[in-house]
């Protein structure tokens, strides 16, 4: 149904010319079905015959978005109550991941380019220093409020511009210096240099409603309702009521996602989120979508009252806090409760990843650190199989590479690479460098002073902790003492970030579309724990932290080329070569990854895909379009 963008390549001269009219990503206009006549919800269609709701033709856009059926998918019916449990407001992602309706999308199928949302096509000027997107025209906020352009202004203006509500502007808007209103569905962004991330980082990724939970995220918000408490644009309006009205948990505040939250007081043990009645999408038989009526989220104290509640049968479907761990009981527990269960890989290229920190503030193990043999010595001497079957139940892949076989980045040569257990290689390649063994089987520098590895955790993730404490074993056991320091997480992260960390651990996600957020690729910013000072100089522009050696440097000038590249397949290239550097060079040494996240759902409840990569950054299951999942019996 969607066409794919055609973009202007400048390779060649004549090419240039040949292409002389700039690259325009549109979809076709999809008829209504059955006679012109869309189809709503029972529950509307009562609304609308009472007088209540305007009819379903003037709250749909001109050109609604048309949910495509995936292999395996059916058309729906409408009706039920999704039931999903929630471990109170910081777990906002619960609900925060089902309404995925940014400005683009991201696609299905990663190795496909970036789909219309809310704008039905956007468009590049030659240079690729103006992005033109035309929104659909016709969109309704779900208070019937019209969604235009000035709600993107608004959000650039009087958010992402103003430091009392956002601290500096998101680097991929950087660039950005002008917004140009051409009408009410039509917004020209210019660049003072070609964005290379503006439709992947911007819009497919940040383009959503701000500030989507506590991650603070958006390109759009509803000016309408929240100019009133905005101090900039009312005398009544101040900061604290601005971010108290504008936070997603607020039921008054307007949206332009399938569902809304309607039912909301702190300390409740329920939270309700209703269909949107103007939500702008529909089935490609014409249905409005979402199927489901309503989302209830169940209030449990952690992550061991979802399982509770999804070993019952009481979750309809759910991947979130689902722990791998009770998979056999989820398992043994099936039939009797009437659901099924699925594993999705993870985009993690490593549950547990240990960070060797190559700009440690001590000059001796700085330079060991950066010492390429000491790095592989250290992998060479972790057995990846063994973690998988004693962490992981077998359900892993041993792996180093920094991506997934999902990725378009992906390459099955680096996938392994200095992944194999090796302990006599390591041995020698430590020996080689001259850190001597002492009769207590520890290992010296060549000057005889004390080797002393720290490794730091927080215990986040599944498996992290004893997956450490494996790593911490199998390093003494090769001579380099190791040791293990738990913290808490708000410890754990400000040591990390200041660089005073030898080791840090930590899963690496990002895996399915690296170059989002690059972190585990190179020292991009100060969550760069393989050299965190290098990435505060390189998050600075120099300003801050400590420039880096050749080889990093190497890294942060490829992501600067591909910053400014706008044609996917040249885009594509750099950010592979980066990804071989970080992989083969053990900027960050993993150890298992890919291991699946189970979903538990009820077996009334239709169209969840199988087949599935799950990331955050996806916001998974958000790019399956959960408003067609739907119950087979209505949810009766």
């Amino acid at each position: 149904m969607f066409k794919k963008r055609l973009l202007v390549s400048l390779i060649t001269l004549l090419l240039a010319v040949a292409m002389a009219l700039p690259a325009l990503n549109s979809v076709a206009p999809v008829a209504a079905q059955d006679g012109g006549e869309y189809k709503e919800a029972p529950m509307l269609a009562e609304l609308v015959a009472a007088g209540e709701l305007p009819p379903l033709e003037e709250r749909l856009p001109e050109n609604p978005r048309v949910v495509e059926l995936a292999e395996g998918d059916t058309v729906g019916v409408y009706g039920g109550i999704w039931n999903r449990a929630w471990r109170g407001v910081n777990d906002f992602h619960c609900f925060g991941r089902i309404i995925y309706d940014p400005v683009l999308r991201w696609p299905r199928d990663p190795a496909d380019p970036v789909q219309p949302g809310l704008a039905e096509r956007w468009e590049w000027n030659e240079d690729s220093t103006e992005l033109t997107l035309f929104f659909r025209p016709g969109l309704k906020w779900s208070d019937g409020v019209p969604f235009t352009v000035d709600d993107v202004i608004f959000w650039w203006e009087a958010i992402e511009n103003d430091t009392n509500i956002t601290a500096a502007v998101h680097t991929e808007w950087q660039s950005l210096t002008e917004l140009v209103k051409v009408d009410d569905s039509t917004l020209t962004l210019k660049f003072s240099e070609p964005n290379g991330l503006a439709e992947t980082v911007g819009l497919a990724f940040h383009g959503n409603q701000w500030p989507l939970g506590f991650e603070r995220f958006g390109f759009y918000a509803p000016k309408h309702y929240l100019e009133q408490f905005h101090p900039a644009y009312s005398d009544a309006g101040t900061y604290e009521l601005f971010e108290e009205k504008s936070f997603d948990y607020n039921v008054e505040r307007p949206v332009m996602t399938a569902w809304k939250i309607t039912q909301y007081e702190p300390g409740a043990t329920l939270m309700v989120a209703e269909r949107n009645p103007y939500y702008w999408a529909v089935d490609v038989e014409g249905n409005q979508l979402p199927y489901i009526d309503q989302v209830y989220f169940h209030l449990v104290e952690d992550v061991a009252g979802v399982n509770v509640m999804g070993v019952a049968g009481e979750l309809d479907m759910q991947a979130r806090a689902i722990d791998l761990a009770q998979y056999p009981v989820y398992v043994e527990n099936a039939e009797a409760n009437d659901y099924q269960m699925l594993l999705w890989p993870q985009a993690q290229a490593s549950n547990a990843t240990f960070f060797i920190n190559q700009s440690y503030s001590d000059p001796k193990y700085r330079e060991l650190f950066q010492n390429f043999d000491f790095r592989r010595a250290l992998s060479l001497a972790i057995d990846r199989n063994a973690l998988n079957e004693i962490v992981f139940l077998g359900q892993g892949v041993p792996r180093t590479a920094t991506v997934v076989p999902a990725s378009p980045y992906y390459d099955p040569e680096i996938e392994a690479v200095n992944a194999e257990y090796d302990p006599a290689t390591a041995e020698s390649l430590l020996d080689g460098m001259g850190l001597v063994k002492g009769d207590d089987g520890f290992r010296t520098f060549a000057d005889g002073s004390d080797l002393l590895i720290v490794i730091h955790t927080a215990g986040t993730g599944a498996g992290e902790l004893a997956s450490a404490e494996l790593v911490t074993e199998w390093w003494n056991a090769v001579g380099v003492r190791t040791e293990l320091v738990q913290e808490t997480r708000e410890v754990y992260w400000a040591g990390a970030g200041a660089n005073e960390h030898m080791v840090s651990t930590w899963t690496t996600d990002r895996g399915l579309v690296p170059m989002v957020d690059p972190i585990y690729q190179f020292p991009f910013d100060e969550r760069s724990w393989m050299a965190p000072a290098f990435g505060t100089w390189y998050k600075t522009g120099g300003a801050q932290g400590e420039a880096p050696n050749e080889e990093l440097k190497q890294a942060m000038d490829l992501y600067d080329k591909f910053k400014i590249t706008t044609d996917p397949a040249a885009q594509l290239e750099i950010g592979k070569e980066l990804v071989r550097l970080a992989s083969t060079r053990l900027w960050v040494i993993g150890t298992v990854g890919m291991v699946p996240t189970p979903v538990v759902v009820k077996n009334n409840f239709m169209n969840v895909g199988e087949e599935h990569t799950a990331d955050w950054i996806i916001m998974t299951p958000g790019t399956q379009d959960p408003a067609h999942y739907y119950f087979a019996d209505g949810g009766q």
